[in-house]
C-alpha cells in the first residue's frame, strides 16, 4: 500500500446517475472522500493494523496473509509447482476473501446512503470478532477468510483516506515512490508532507507487523483479533464524536 499526502479537495464532477439512482446520491459518493479531518494518519493507522493483523496470520496460518496478496500470490506459485493440493486451495480461498471484501466495500461506497467511513470501520470489526468466534470453535484457515474480507473492505477506506490500498504491493510501490520523492525534494516538483507521509506509512506497516509478532508470540491469535477489532472501534467512535 503506498500512502500519498492528501490532495487539496477537488470539485466534485457531474457525472451521469446510473438507473434507478438519483444525481445527488451520486455526488455523495462522489464528495464523501472529502469528509475525514487528518486523512493522511488514518490510512497510517489503518496500515499499522493491516501490519499487525498480516504477521498474525502469517505466524498462525503456515505463511498466509490476509493483507498482503502478493505474497500470497507468491505463494500459490510455489504450491502449483509442487501441486501441493491443499494448499492451492487455502490460498485461493483468502484472494477469493480478499476480492470479495473489496468488492463489497466498492459497492457501499456507490450505494450508501450514510457516512461510510463508521458503518466500514464497524463491518471490519464485525468481521475480526467473527473470526475470533470461529477460532474460539476451531483454529482452521477458515478462520482467516473473514479477516481477509475485512482486509478487502478496508481498501475503500484507503482511498477515501487519499491512499491506495494494501493490496498493490505495499513495500516496493511504497519505497519507489519514497526514492522518486526524496529525489525531489530540492525540485519545483517538492513535496515534503508527501515525502513524510510515505515514510510514515511505511514505518508505520513495519511497527503494525512487530507489534504483531510481540503479540502473536505473547497472546495468541484470538487476541490479536480482538485487539484490531478495538483499534478498528476506537476509530469508529473518534469519528463520530466529530458527526
Amino acid at each position: 500500500m503506498t500512502l500519498l499526502a492528501h490532495p487539496p479537495s477537488p470539485p466534485v464532477e457531474s457525472i451521469p446517475a446510473p438507473p434507478g439512482r438519483p444525481a445527488a446520491q451520486v455526488a455523495l459518493a462522489v464528495s464523501a472522500p472529502l469528509d475525514m479531518a487528518h486523512p493522511a494518519a488514518f490510512g497510517i493507522l489503518l496500515t499499522t493494523v493491516a501490519g499487525f493483523l498480516d504477521v498474525a496470520a502469517y505466524v498462525t496460518f503456515s505463511h498466509l496473509y490476509v493483507s498482503f496478496m502478493s505474497g500470497n500470490s507468491i505463494h500459490l506459485g510455489m504450491s502449483l509447482a509442487t501441486l501441493g493440493t491443499a494448499d492451492i486451495l487455502t490460498i485461493f480461498g483468502v484472494v477469493i476473501a480478499f476480492v470479495f471484501g473489496a468488492s463489497a466495500g466498492t459497492l457501499l461506497q456507490d450505494h450508501a446512503s450514510v457516512r461510510l467511513l463508521p458503518l466500514t470501520l464497524a463491518i471490519e470489526a464485525g468481521l475480526l470478532l467473527l473470526a475470533a468466534a470461529a477460532s474460539s470453535v476451531t483454529l482452521s484457515t477458515i478462520s482467516l477468510l473473514p479477516v481477509a474480507i475485512a482486509m478487502g473492505l478496508q481498501n475503500v477506506l484507503h482511498q477515501m483516506s487519499g491512499t491506495t490500498s494494501v493490496g498493490k504491493g505495499f513495500v516496493s510501490g511504497a519505497l519507489v515512490r519514497l526514492g522518486q520523492s526524496i529525489a525531489r525534494l530540492r525540485s519545483p516538483k517538492a513535496d515534503p508532507a508527501g515525502t513524510a507521509t510515505l515514510l510514515g506509512g511505511w514505518t508505520a506497516f513495519v511497527a503494525g507487523a512487530a507489534a504483531g509478532a510481540l503479540a502473536i508470540a505473547r497472546l495468541g491469535f484470538i487476541p490479536c483479533l480482538l485487539l484490531a477489532a478495538a483499534a478498528l472501534m476506537a476509530l469508529v467512535i473518534v469519528d463520530l464524536s466529530r458527526a
